[in-house]
């Protein structure tokens, strides 16, 4: 999980060849701009691995998720997204599985297409999207519950440090 991509070891032979000369696609080799990325109206499934901020950022787009969790709290994750909140399907475990391409179309045609599955997912992440935004809404005189208790936790720092005179340094 630590080592740095090399597409040879993972990618099937003259694939970004391929790629490259379809001009279909996008092989990047580094950091890729995640959230710009799930923010555009063309992105409606994001193949993940579950890690809780691509999990907040995936749904604050009201993107579906396709999980493939590999390690620590990423299989807990996947399988709350898919049983209990029902915007995720789980495509592989961990690093050492093999997954054929007939199951990643067969996964990728149930999230996006008109299947009752799939259009119950895009409802439930588009929900899930709205409760964010209401969450962390700030307008006039009306703050989301996370925007209030973020508000509440400053003020009691503050609070604490004015009555006992200590300065806290970051």
């Amino acid at each position: 999980m630590n080592s740095e991509f090399k597409a040879s070891d993972w990618l099937p032979e003259d694939f970004e060849e391929r790629i490259k000369n379809s001009k279909q696609g996008l092989i990047v080799h580094r950091w890729a701009p995640q959230v710009d990325i799930l923010s555009h109206e063309y992105v409606s499934a994001f193949l993940s691995h579950c890690g809780w901020n691509s999990v907040l950022e995936a749904l604050s787009h009201g993107v579906t998720i396709i999980g493939w969790p590999v390690g620590a709290e990423q299989f807990y994750n996947a399988k709350f997204l898919e049983e209990e909140i029902g915007v995720c399907v789980e495509v592989a475990r961990g690093t050492s599985c093999e997954v054929r391409h007939e199951e990643i179309v067969k996964i990728i045609e149930l999230v996006m297409d008109e299947t009752e599955k799939g259009k119950e997912m895009r409802r439930r992440a588009c929900e899930i999207k709205e409760t964010i935004e209401n969450a962390i809404k700030d307008e006039e005189n009306n703050k989301g519950s996370s925007t209030k208790a973020m508000d509440e936790f400053f003020n009691a720092g503050l609070t604490i440090r004015e009555k006992t005179n200590v300065i806290i340094q970051y």
